[in-house]
């Protein structure tokens, strides 16, 4: 098919982009014609360029509006099938479809579509072929505010197995000494989380801190990777919290540390609480970890539990606002290598299960074969 994928961001950081880069590399694999546009919001050099073909800087909402009528317009009967990566991209496919009938869908993420959208954006939403969900529970909660939901497919954040892979955790801790001069890690009992310091703050580090100063154990080592308005009160809170020489900010990582931090862990966190506009689908930094077979404990009120197979569990769900849950789920991996271990090795299969690419592509066909056998447009 020819395909117009358009998204916020296509090459830079953050969840939706990581993921539309995905998508654009699972449509490349199923051997669709691809015209990759990038409305550019961020500033600053990019994570992943040279993937859009076109970039469109967002300016202004005003602007960005009329940017999107202009693309509308051209894109008339030049494809088959309108990618957006995000619901506010909606009215774009609504106008398209408006005026040559093509198809378009949409993908949605809990943070923005359970909750209130404007009455146009709305009627847009309403007006998508297919709805493209990251998480089951983002399907489950749409109907409670939506007034009407399109059909829905399911498609999982994947992971690259290639690049997230098992290693020795004494030859990963060894590399993290070399990269940030960290010489005192043997011994240590790591948790680590890998998210951006948003506000309002729902990653769940400050509970991790506060779980940690509650067990009050020495070998426990806090490695929290990220950069974001966030960051300077959270460090505040550790030096608070009396515990600023058990927590290790690295700020944003490269890409390439990343399975290093991962394997270098003995647990990673992400508690995020639920609720609308709010909470996780099922969290990269999470699924990341379990592909380098690390144990996770994660909140219980979003899309997190969804990466927990019940028979052979890779880690623990918790209320996420449940320090003493949390101080507990940390000792019982502390005080247990072999429950670590068993844990890790339940991430590698769950992950090669539900979330390797292979299946992601896998899946991205079966919801796009609906569009397959479309009559072709006239270019």
């Amino acid at each position: 098919m020819r395909i117009l994928f358009l998204g916020f961001d296509i090459e830079g950081y953050g969840g939706i982009a990581t993921y539309s880069r995905y998508q654009v590399a699972a449509l490349k694999r199923l051997g669709h014609t691809l015209d990759i546009v990038s409305i550019d919001k961020q500033s600053g050099p990019p994570l992943a360029p040279g993937i859009a073909h076109r970039k469109l800087p967002f300016e202004n909402r005003l602007l960005a509006v009329a940017t999107l009528v202009r693309e509308a317009i051209a894109a008339r009967g030049r494809y088959d099938l309108v990618m957006l990566n995000h619901v506010f991209l909606a009215g774009l496919g609504w106008l398209v479809k408006k005026i040559s009938g093509t198809p378009f869908t949409v993908n949605v993420y809990n943070i923005d579509i359970l909750t209130k959208l404007p009455a146009l954006r709305e009627a847009a939403f309403a007006a998508a072929d297919l709805v493209v969900a990251d998480c089951r529970y983002t399907i489950d909660w749409m109907p409670k505010y939506r007034s009407f939901v399109p059909p829905t497919g399911l498609l999982y954040d994947p992971v690259d197995v290639n690049f997230f892979k098992p290693m020795a955790k004494n030859a990963a801790r060894a590399e993290l000494a070399k990269a940030y001069g960290w010489n005192d890690l043997d011994g240590k009992f790591i948790a680590t989380t890998v998210a951006a310091m948003l506000l309002p703050p729902n990653k769940g580090q400050r509970q991790t801190i506060d779980a940690i100063a509650k067990l009050a154990d020495p070998r426990l080592l806090y490695i929290v990777v990220g950069s974001g308005p966030d960051r300077e009160a959270m460090e505040a809170y550790a030096r608070d919290a009396g515990i600023a020489a058990q927590v290790r900010f690295t700020g944003r990582a490269p890409q390439e540390q990343l399975p290093l931090l991962y394997a270098a862990a003995d647990v990673a966190t992400l508690v995020a609480r639920g609720g609308p506009g709010w909470g996780e689908a099922v969290p990269l930094g999470l699924i990341e970890a379990a592909a380098c077979g690390t144990a996770f404990v994660c909140g219980n009120e979003d899309g997190s539990p969804e990466a927990i197979v019940a028979d052979d569990p890779c880690g623990f769900a918790i209320p996420p606002l449940d320090v003493d849950a949390l101080a507990a789920k940390l000792a019982a991996l502390r005080d247990d290598p072999a429950l670590c271990a068993r844990m890790g090795a339940a991430g590698i299969r769950t992950v090669e299960k539900l979330f390797a690419f292979d299946r992601y592509v896998e899946q991205q066909e079966r919801l796009l074969k609906r569009f397959v056998d479309r009559p072709r447009l006239a270019a």
